[in-house]
């Protein structure tokens, strides 16, 4: 399980979520900042301060990291779960924040027999959270599982996002499209990775829904893309076809060792969703067996890459979860 999360993270890597009593039904502007094209959600904490909650769709598990479980001095309500030979440290949801209008994330499935309040994990430090944490600033992972049971609107245009934004089911729309998801024998939502589909030079590829996929640059990268952030908001495509698309397209700018950990970066002209184009999108090289081997369990079915900030910062995105749908305006 533990490889499983790492994976995830990297790779950024029946009933849902108890809502909090009183959440409300219209739609409601959360306190967030667009940085480098992800979002971030301001959460105040039960103690008084503001913590900083990464937005990760493509993300594994809900957690909160050891350093800010020892600044909120949340030590003593850390509880330790064994199981299948694995150890899971959490703390319950209520005790690091109650807002009426931030829901509290979905228990998976594989804990529901052993712990029945929504809570985060309280991971050790790996040294995959290590280096992550030295191109990113957050103190809470906010992963699927926070999203599973909500409609979201994700405004890369304004910046602003908000919660409780249902999609019609009937609504005739070509920007309009089902998702999926990883379901069991009747029905239910096992995982909470969305797929879509896009057109890229006029194929229609599968991706994941992925707010968290990010960039980590390396000095080179940083040149080439013109930004001077170390992290940004990217994408992702399996090395098939990303090696594909260069021989195919051998204009399509490259930059060899864009990102940090050596991989390369392809800039795709044109990415059509429904009858919106944009363009130029980045995206970064990954390992076929990233999705085959590794996304495939949690998602409906094997995606090619991860769709993130490098192309939905052109559009105001809401999904919604409850109803399987996602929309794209401009």
């Amino acid at each position: 399980m533990k490889r499983y999360f790492i994976l995830l993270l990297i790779i950024s890597a029946g009933s849902f979520a108890q809502k909090i009593s009183g959440q409300s039904n219209q739609q409601i502007a959360l306190p967030a900042e667009l940085i480098e094209g992800r979002f971030f959600l301001k959460i105040p904490t039960i103690q008084g301060d503001t913590i900083l909650g990464f937005c990760d769709t493509g993300g594994g598990y809900t957690a909160i990291y050891n350093s800010t479980v020892k600044k909120l001095g949340l030590e003593p309500k850390v509880k330790v779960l064994e199981f299948d030979g694995d150890t899971t440290k959490y703390i319950p949801a209520k005790e690091i924040f109650s807002d009426q209008n931030i829901p509290y994330p979905q228990i998976p499935n594989y804990f529901k027999k052993h712990i029945d309040i929504p809570f985060l994990q309280a991971p050790d430090d790996t040294k995959e959270s290590i280096f992550f944490a030295k191109f990113v600033n957050y103190q809470i992972f906010l992963g699927q599982f926070f999203f599973i049971n909500n409609s979201w609107t994700f405004d890369y245009k304004t910046g602003k996002m908000s919660i409780n934004t249902p999609i019609l089911k009937d609504l005739v729309d070509e920007n309009i499209q089902v998702l999926g998801f990883k379901k069991d024998r009747k029905g239910n939502k096992i995982f909470g990775h969305p797929s879509v589909k896009l057109e890229i030079d006029g194929k229609v590829i599968d991706f994941l829904f992925d707010t968290g996929a990010t960039f980590l640059l390396s000095d080179s990268g940083k040149t080439k893309l013109g930004i001077d952030a170390k992290a940004t908001g990217g994408s992702f495509i399996a090395k098939s076809l990303f090696n594909e698309w260069h021989l195919k397209h051998p204009n399509w700018r490259i930059v060899e060792k864009g990102e940090f950990t050596g991989a390369d970066l392809i800039e795709v002209p044109e990415v059509k969703f429904g009858n919106l184009t944009a363009g130029p999108v980045w995206f970064a090289k990954r390992p076929d067996e990233a999705w085959s081997k590794g996304m495939i369990g949690s998602m409906d079915k094997v995606v090619k890459g991860a769709i993130g900030g490098s192309f939905l910062k052109y559009f105001k995105v809401i999904i919604d979860y409850n109803n399987e749908l996602i929309k794209l305006e401009k």
